[in-house]
């Protein structure tokens, strides 16, 4: 789901800033000040709640023209509660699926 939050990365014993652009539980698509190598892992926290969680890069699009770069990642370990409660909300109110159906 799409969702902006203000996340802090610590990759190679830098802190640098970034946003998520769309979050699930597994992981998300983000933006951040530097370019993290696909395959490396960092720490990624919520700045507001100050929780984190270790993830890795899957994918990345390079510089966008907002001066940041857009990274993939996927959580090494499920932990949808670094997201916050903007998160939970926008789940508990998002309407169910129906069964066999793809999205």
């Amino acid at each position: 789901m799409a969702l902006r939050i203000p996340i802090a990365l610590r990759w190679e014993g830098e802190r640098f800033s970034g946003s998520t652009l769309i979050v699930n539980s597994q992981g998300a698509l983000l933006y951040a000040q530097r370019n993290v190598t696909v395959g490396d892992v960092f720490e990624l926290e919520n700045v507001r709640t100050r929780v984190h969680c270790h993830c890795r890069v899957v994918w990345q699009a390079g510089l966008d023209q907002s001066g940041f770069f857009k990274l993939g990642v996927e959580m090494l370990e499920s932990n949808p509660q670094v997201w916050g409660s903007d998160y939970s909300m926008a789940v508990a109110q998002a309407p169910a699926r129906p069964p066999g159906s793809s999205g």
